[in-house]
């Protein structure tokens, strides 16, 4: 429990200390081109990981995805609306960040890595926690550069941390000390986060696949798919020959689309038919993020919403452009220009 202190001490720090005004996007366009830099270092500790049956083949096309994500517009204290009222108030909504995120997960590098940086963008600090050491030598080697980053903005490096923890149970109990979790992995494993997290918690799946099989039409990019893909639940019509095993024979779409809704980590579907009617229906009624037909499941990241890791605050304060007030020193979370544009607001006199 020492660890776990010192761990949530240093994250509050943190967090607290960090300068509002700094351009988080700067610092996280110098990560990536770090990571660039560092290229070849990260791909033989990726090497030694995927040797050492702990890890996966790094795929530089995801690592492009998180990448893409960081053109997003700055959310952080973003003014939403801004009204003055009759009384000479100003009534505001105004994002802000939540504090403290906990990152849950089975150590995947593109979710660790889309985690740290949205919470950057975001001015929250961030707890990465893993039972397990799957891709240890990977995910640790990319934080220490992270680390180098937000030390050369003048950024508290506890802003992003890690714990190896087979105890989940221990850490995810602190909802006075962590705003959110964020829990990324299978269905098995979601399951588990909800019996024991105490706090507020996102659920998303990755790399676990659905597949329901009513004809075998694209038979060449099915079998090339599962050679591929792994963690893949495979549903087939009842009747259907299939070249392969392992895989849950079901009477109708029905059934499949009721199997996958119970089973699945929510990550990515796919149907394969020669009936539009049974494509649609699959479209409309499985509950995943990603879903196809006639195709490969969507491989993407895991898209957590930057929405998710803020908070919104309603204000009301005295109008700085009232005459009645004067000129009002307290700072504004806005510019006088949002007003001025809306025309609800005279000049100082």
């Amino acid at each position: 429990m020492g660890e776990i202190r010192e761990i949530l001490g240093k994250a509050t720090m943190a967090h607290t200390n960090m300068d509002a005004k700094i351009d988080t996007k700067k610092v996280v366009q110098s990560i990536f081109e770090l990571l660039e830099e560092s290229k070849e270092s990260i791909q033989k500790a990726n090497e030694i990981d995927v040797k050492n049956n702990n890890g996966f083949k790094i795929d530089p096309a995801m690592l492009q995805k998180i990448k893409n994500s960081i053109t997003i517009k700055d959310e952080y204290r973003k003014v939403l609306s801004m009204n003055k009222t009759i009384k000479n108030y100003l009534e505001g909504v105004q994002t802000d960040s939540l504090g403290t995120l906990c990152l849950a997960y089975e150590g995947n590098t593109y979710c660790m890595l889309e985690l740290v940086v949205k919470s950057i963008l975001t001015h929250n600090s961030l707890i990465i926690a893993n039972q397990t050491e799957y891709m240890k030598g990977t995910n640790e080697l990319i934080i220490i550069l992270v680390k180098r980053i937000l030390e050369a903005y003048k950024i508290d490096k506890n802003l992003i941390q890690t714990i190896y923890i087979q105890e989940l149970e221990k850490l995810l109990s602190n909802n006075a000390s962590i705003n959110k979790v964020i829990a990324v992995g299978s269905r098995l494993f979601q399951n588990q986060i909800k019996q024991i997290s105490k706090i507020e918690t996102i659920y998303k799946g990755y790399n676990n696949y659905d597949i329901y099989i009513e004809s075998m039409q694209h038979k060449a990019l099915i079998e090339k798919i599962l050679q591929k893909l792994e963690n893949v639940d495979i549903y087939v019509k009842k009747g259907l020959e299939v070249p392969f095993e392992n895989y849950t024979e079901v009477e109708e779409i029905e059934e499949a689309i009721g199997m996958i809704n119970f089973n699945t980590s929510g990550y990515s579907s796919s149907i394969f038919t020669n009936s539009g009617q049974n494509g649609a229906k699959f479209l409309g009624e499985v509950k995943t993020e990603n879903i196809a037909v006639n195709s490969k499941p969507i491989e993407t990241i895991a898209n957590v919403e930057i929405s998710n890791l803020l908070i919104k605050k309603r204000m009301f304060y005295p109008s700085p452009l009232a005459p009645s007030t004067g000129k009002n020193k307290i700072e504004m979370p806005t510019h006088r220009a949002i007003l001025e544009k809306k025309g609800g607001a005279k000049k100082d006199e």
